[in-house]
């Protein structure tokens, strides 16, 4: 008997996790738009959707919508568990924000965007809508250029490339050249900057976290209001570039060591 499985189940599979990312994605979606975004038939779909939902992996959101369950979370939770970022960062992450006083993420690449996983809300009104979970694009965020900033500068230039460059506001970086441009310098003075490029009136503030191989593997930025950032940003670059270090080294980086 073959162990291998099916073309039929290796499709079904396929499809279901094409599901679950985009239900993610969305947080909660209809059957009607999650066919119309996958390209799936009906028939399928909730075919699909109530195997997933047998399973715990998806849980009903209202009248024919889905949302995660907790099947789906407690394996994402235990995925980012077992990574060292995790261990390593929510002690820094929240000195950071004592620091601070202001909210302050830390997300991770995913294609070309950043997936914020961890989040330390700071005690001042916040004005940022990012949240756990959500993604940033690359070119439109802190964080997204300060990973860029710390990949090899040839690297850089060939993500740089395939972007996207989607405008989102009226600062929003569209061009090769400008994009190319802010990394470099954020490369330079060691951490990048969103100046409400996705979120008009918010700032954020970014640097990279590095691994034992001196690879990028994360960013951490604050963010907030802008003017209210523009105020302390001096102090907030320096606490926000000293806590990357530690999480940096607590990854086993060591900036005198040579690639």
């Amino acid at each position: 008997m073959s162990t291998q499985p099916s073309t039929t189940s290796a499709g079904t599979l396929a499809r279901g996790l094409d599901i679950l990312e985009w239900v993610a994605e969305v947080e909660r979606g209809s059957i009607p738009d999650l066919c119309a975004a996958l390209g799936l038939s009906r028939s399928a779909a909730y075919r699909i959707v109530a195997q997933l939902r047998d399973r715990g992996f998806l849980v009903e959101a209202g009248e024919n919508s889905v949302r995660l369950g907790p099947v789906a979370i407690r394996v994402g939770l235990q995925a980012l568990e077992g990574l060292d970022l995790f261990k390593v960062t929510p002690d820094h992450l929240r000195a950071l924000v004592a620091t601070t006083q202001e909210t302050a993420f830390v997300a991770v690449p995913e294609g070309d965007e950043m997936a914020y996983v961890m989040q330390e809300v700071g005690p001042q009104v916040v004005k940022v809508s990012s949240k756990l979970g959500s993604r940033a694009p690359l070119h439109a965020s802190g964080l997204g250029k300060a990973y860029l900033s710390a990949l090899p500068a040839d690297e850089a230039d060939v993500v740089i490339a395939a972007l996207d460059l989607v405008r989102y506001t009226p600062t929003t970086l569209t061009s090769v050249g400008d994009l190319t441009a802010a990394v470099r310098e954020a490369a330079t003075r060691g951490y990048a900057v969103d100046d409400s490029e996705r979120e008009p009136g918010v700032r954020c503030l970014a640097a990279p976290i590095l691994d034992a191989s001196r690879r990028p593997v994360a960013a951490i930025s604050v963010a907030g209001p802008k003017e209210r950032i523009l105020a302390a940003e001096t102090d907030i670059v320096a606490a926000l570039r000293s806590t990357a270090a530690r999480i940096s080294a607590g990854l086993g980086h060591h900036p005198s060591v040579p690639t």
